[in-house]
């Protein structure tokens, strides 16, 4: 019995450090929501970037930890779907769309709906004891980084409303489509490190950390732009080789 209690004690440890993570995240998400109601939009970007952080964190530490669990999936999208779904759609609703009344509210709703979608689907085909390689549909993080990294791109650029009004509309529609699309997306990084030799691994990795480090205004939104793009490009190129492969010889 008293070992019993130890192997459940030390489970119990482990799993509760990336869940731990996973709670800090959601309470970001939840500043994020606040600030947006205040106007405080540039800090609720923040929030939201710190939360796509932790949740780039607290996967890695459950297959640290050995602390993969059922639980642990379904805590982690109830914490997307507030962090990633909800908190950007009320950030863009106040900051660009509210004027567009009906409109705006629905344009608004597209992350928060596309991101349950995804992350239900996930959640259907979800094995913990599965290493997954590949993302079917944008990554929900990615997609609430690209739309928060905009809203302070935007600022800083000093872009004018009329013309980020036009960009978010554009932006958040096709993040919220490529959500709950097919296209298939690395799960490893930006820059799909896992085909890069170590050394080079390092190095470009190194890259990405000191530009979002030097540059977070610009980073954030280029390199979850590149993200996408680059998604996009390897899901086209790969079905036009298997199109090749399946056509007929002469």
């Amino acid at each position: 019995m008293s070992q019993f209690r130890h192997v459940t004690r030390i489970r119990f440890s482990r799993v509760l450090i990336p869940n731990t993570v996973t709670a800090i995240a959601i309470f970001a998400g939840y500043v994020a929501i606040l600030m947006a109601f205040q106007g405080q939009y540039i800090a609720a970007a923040g929030f939201i970037l710190l939360a796509c952080v932790l949740d780039m964190i607290d996967g890695r530490l459950a297959r640290l930890f050995k602390a993969t669990s059922e639980f642990g999936v379904q805590f982690d999208s109830l914490a997307d779907m507030v962090n990633y779904g909800v908190a950007p759609a009320l950030i863009f609703y106040f900051l660009y769309f509210k004027e567009w009344n009906w409109i705006g509210i629905a344009i608004s709703f597209l992350p928060v709906c596309c991101a349950a979608i995804r992350l239900a689907r996930f959640n259907e085909a979800a094995d913990p004891k599965i290493t997954i390689t590949h993302f079917v549909g944008l990554p929900t993080t990615i997609a609430a980084l690209v739309l928060a990294g905009f809203v302070i791109f935007a600022h800083e650029n000093h872009i004018p409303v009329e013309t980020a009004q036009r960009q978010a509309a554009l932006l958040i529609g096709v993040t919220a489509l490529l959500m709950v699309s097919t296209v298939q997306y690395e799960k490893s990084n930006i820059l799909s490190l896992r085909y890069i030799r170590k050394t080079r691994r390092v190095v470009t990795g190194s890259i990405i950390v000191f530009s979002l480090l030097l540059f977070p205004t610009v980073a954030f939104f280029a390199w979850g732009l590149l993200y996408i793009l680059y998604g996009l490009a390897r899901s086209g190129i790969r079905t036009i080789l298997e199109g090749r492969d399946d056509d007929p010889e002469e």
